[in-house]
């Protein structure tokens, strides 16, 4: 039997094939639209999300697991695993780490550990990996935890949205207000902090952004990894790797889409870099 089995949300996202190769299971959230409900990552692809994004109206929204989807999926890797972490989406950005909490605390007898990642997309799926392997290496569920909480404060998300047109329709435009007026006019460069979207530049072009983008994270100090995300902004990708990898020759660099939920709040045309910091 093996020991750790290790349970993530979708709005974790991952270079290419890591999560199947590394047996992390997945429990999707819901994107609401119009009369339609999907479950992210199952049911639409991140291709037809953005797409739809640009012909509908109207705006999606977006609903944290229900609590037997988790009491499933803990059920039935409790049969096959010893103890399961489980790594999670924020607290202040969704409420889905308070229902997969309730949920282990109704079915884990105690074998279920959870995280809180305080943040999502490639950030939260390299919390999900590094438990895997950690889990693979045979370390005890106290130590996956520990090392996990301890990349927490040294992991950041810097995005360029094309419009803030649909972080302020889903409400999550937080300090980034202050640009609202400027629409049209610039480029603005985001972060997340404490569930709220706040405001760090504002480059006039999107060349002048990802320029501004790579010089921001490279001023974070030491960069043992970064992550090259887009959403229906691949044709950004080839360029912004370039950048990255002319700056921080030393960092791991990865690439990813951006999930469904996040890309709600976000909106097409969107990129970013995720990173960890060295301690």
């Amino acid at each position: 039997m093996p020991r750790i089995g290790v349970v993530t949300d979708s709005t974790a996202d991952f270079p290419g094939d890591a999560r199947e190769r590394l047996g992390i299971e997945m429990v999707p959230l819901s994107v609401n639209w119009d009369n339609d409900s999907f479950r992210d990552k199952v049911d639409l692809s991140i291709d037809d999300f953005y797409a739809m994004m640009r012909t509908r109206s109207t705006s999606p929204t977006t609903s944290a697991p229900a609590a037997g989807l988790f009491e499933e999926t803990y059920t039935r890797m409790l049969g096959e695993v010893d103890h399961i972490i489980s790594v999670h989406l924020g607290s202040t950005l969704s409420a889905t780490f308070d229902v997969a909490r309730a949920a282990a605390e109704r079915v884990g007898n105690g074998r279920i550990t959870l995280v809180d990642s305080a943040t999502t997309t490639m950030c939260l799926g390299w919390l999900a990996m590094r438990a895997a392997e950690m889990g693979s290496e045979g370390a005890e569920p106290e130590q996956i935890a520990a090392e996990l909480r301890s990349w927490v404060p040294r992991l950041r998300i810097f995005a360029v949205f094309d419009t803030l047109e649909y972080a302020l329709r889903s409400g999550r435009i937080g300090r980034a207000q202050a640009f609202v007026g400027s629409l049209l006019n610039f480029k603005p460069i985001l972060t997340l902090r404490d569930g709220e979207a706040f405001p760090v530049e504002r480059p006039r072009t999107r060349a002048a952004a990802m320029r501004r983008l790579v010089d921001i994270v490279a001023s974070q100090g030491e960069i043992l990894k970064v992550g090259v995300l887009h959403g229906a902004a691949l044709d950004i990708v080839p360029e912004l790797d370039r950048l990255v990898r002319e700056r921080m020759p030393n960092a791991h660099v990865d690439h990813g889409e951006i999930s469904i939920v996040v890309g709600t709040h976000a909106g097409p045309g969107v990129f970013g870099l995720a990173m960890l910091a060295a301690e």
